[in-house]
């Protein structure tokens, strides 16, 4: 078989990441409708979680806010649940010719627990590496607004232990995010996600028609 005959067949891999309250599983849920719809087989994950060793650690992560892990704590924890969604899920169903769509991935950590949390950025690289073997996305978009718009779209539900640390913690990694997204020398998409959902479907998804065959 030819390297292009079997480029065809393989999966995409595609990440929507982003601050908090930025409507990334709301566009995530409407980018796999859209592909559904198209007739592309789409597996959608979270991170962490998607199976049941990251589950427990997103328990850890995000809903045991009393626990008090440091930032180099919470990277390792993180880096662990995406090891094992790469080697259990995402790798086999890539192999599949299978399109993956994942709410959030590797800037999710640098911009947390590194730039927000002060972890040397050279080692959340590094175990980002390892974690993922080198794994990368077809596809990164980051949805970015406003950290009051972001603030006003979490306020009817309940904070998560991100969530929890406070307004400047969340201003650190609105900025980060934009950052990143910006300089990344074409490895990050910016999406604009402040306005109605259905125009920020449509700004994310003219990024992600490219990737059709």
């Amino acid at each position: 078989m030819s390297a292009a005959r079997a480029k065809s067949k393989a999966g995409r891999f595609i990440v929507v990441d982003g601050p908090d309250g930025v409507g990334k599983s709301t566009q995530v849920q409407l980018l796999v409708e859209q592909l559904d719809m198209r007739g592309v087989h789409t597996l959608s994950l979270r991170e962490p979680g998607g199976t049941t060793a990251g589950e427990i650690i997103r328990s850890l992560l995000l809903e045991k806010r009393q626990e008090k892990l440091t930032a180099v704590a919470e990277a390792f924890l993180f880096q662990a649940a995406r090891a094992q969604l790469v080697a259990e899920v995402i790798r086999p169903a890539l192999a599949r010719g299978t399109w993956v769509v994942c709410d959030r991935f590797t800037l999710s950590t640098l911009v947390y627990q590194g730039d927000a949390g002060h972890v040397s950025a050279r080692a959340i690289q590094q175990l980002s590496e390892l974690s993922t073997g080198g794994l990368k996305p077809d596809l990164y978009l980051v949805l970015w607004a406003a950290t009051t718009v972001c603030v006003g779209r979490r306020a009817e539900r309940e904070a998560d232990r991100m969530e929890s640390k406070g307004a400047r913690f969340l201003r650190d990694v609105s900025g980060a995010y934009k950052r990143h997204a910006e300089r990344g020398r074409g490895k990050y998409k910016l999406v604009d996600a402040a306005g109605p959902i259905e125009e920020v479907r449509a700004r994310l998804w003219k990024h992600v028609e490219r990737l059709l065959p």
